[in-house]
């Protein structure tokens, strides 16, 4: 099981454009025709995720940069706009969470994957897709 990565996921993103690819990767599934658009939007959604954790771990690495160069005392204008700007970007990244694990719900009602055991359907999608590489 290959973890997913802003590349992979934006690979399957261009793939999946086509009817003929989607169907090829929901063969599997009893009606690939009702899972493309669950699919689709997982997919999506999936990368607009990866996306904003990439932009938080940016954002971290400036701050931590900056302060660490910073005088003590006081903050700097620059230091506060980078630690608005940190909240700003974890709010989008937790909100883009909860966007993947609807799409994942609606991929995993329609499609029928099988979920494990105390395993998540955002999860189990994410696993499904690191194997369609």
């Amino acid at each position: 099981m290959a973890k997913l990565t802003l590349a992979s996921v934006d690979t399957l993103r261009t793939r999946f454009t086509d009817d003929a690819a989607c169907d090829a990767a929901l063969s599997a599934f009893a009606d690939p025709a009702a899972a493309r658009a669950p699919l689709r939007e997982l997919v999506e959604a999936q990368h607009r995720y990866l996306r904003a954790e990439q932009e938080v771990a940016q954002v971290a690495d400036i701050l931590r940069r900056d302060q660490k160069y910073a005088p003590v005392g006081r903050p700097s204008v620059h230091i506060v706009q980078l630690r608005k700007q940190q909240a700003t970007t974890k709010q989008a990244a937790l909100i883009a969470r909860q966007v993947v694990a609807q799409a994942a719900q609606t991929f995993v009602r329609v499609s029928g994957l099988a979920v494990k055991a105390k395993q998540s359907p955002s999860e189990a999608s994410a696993a499904w897709l690191g194997t369609l590489r």
